[in-house]
């Protein structure tokens, strides 16, 4: 499968999903194409959409969809000839789409708060014990998980 085109450039959980380090710097480390966020109840929220879509770098798309019509179009081809940037709020949404057949080649853990009774594993990252569960079955795929607040930062590899 030597023609095979590598859409997914990098999926990251980032509560914040859409914001300044993400477009100003991960966007050009990552040479985006297309920012996807992936969240069924953002996907329906139309002034939030409109908010987020403000801030994205001229020459770039951006998706706000649900988890299915993202697997949908991800598997249709739609955007083969794209880069795109996965953001979602939490693992279980990265599951679906790798379970749904979206290529994903490693995932950054962003930005997940230090409320409703998670657990710190890093300055930025704190989990539940779902979450970590899920993150858990994630590796069992084989599919990298690092931390890695901005692009400069070096990678740690995160052991669920």
């Amino acid at each position: 499968m030597e023609d095979f085109i590598m859409t997914v450039v990098l999926a990251r959980i980032d509560q914040r999903l859409i914001h300044g380090l993400i477009v100003n710097q991960w966007a050009q480390s990552l040479k985006v194409k297309r920012f996807m966020v992936i969240d069924d109840e953002l996907s329906t929220n139309e002034s939030i959409k409109a908010s987020m879509r403000m801030s994205k770098p001229a020459g770039t798309g951006m998706s706000i969809i649900d988890t299915q019509k993202a697997i949908t179009n991800f598997n249709a081809g739609k955007y083969d000839d794209q880069r795109v940037f996965v953001l979602v709020k939490e693992p279980e949404t990265l599951i679906k789409l790798i379970d749904g057949g979206v290529k994903i080649p490693k995932i950054d853990l962003g930005i997940i708060f230090n409320e409703n009774g998670r657990k710190p594993v890093s300055k930025f990252v704190a989990l539940d014990d779902k979450e970590r569960q899920d993150l858990q079955t994630i590796q069992e795929k084989g599919i990298p998980l690092i931390i890695q607040y901005v692009p400069t930062d070096n990678e740690e590899e995160f052991k669920a």
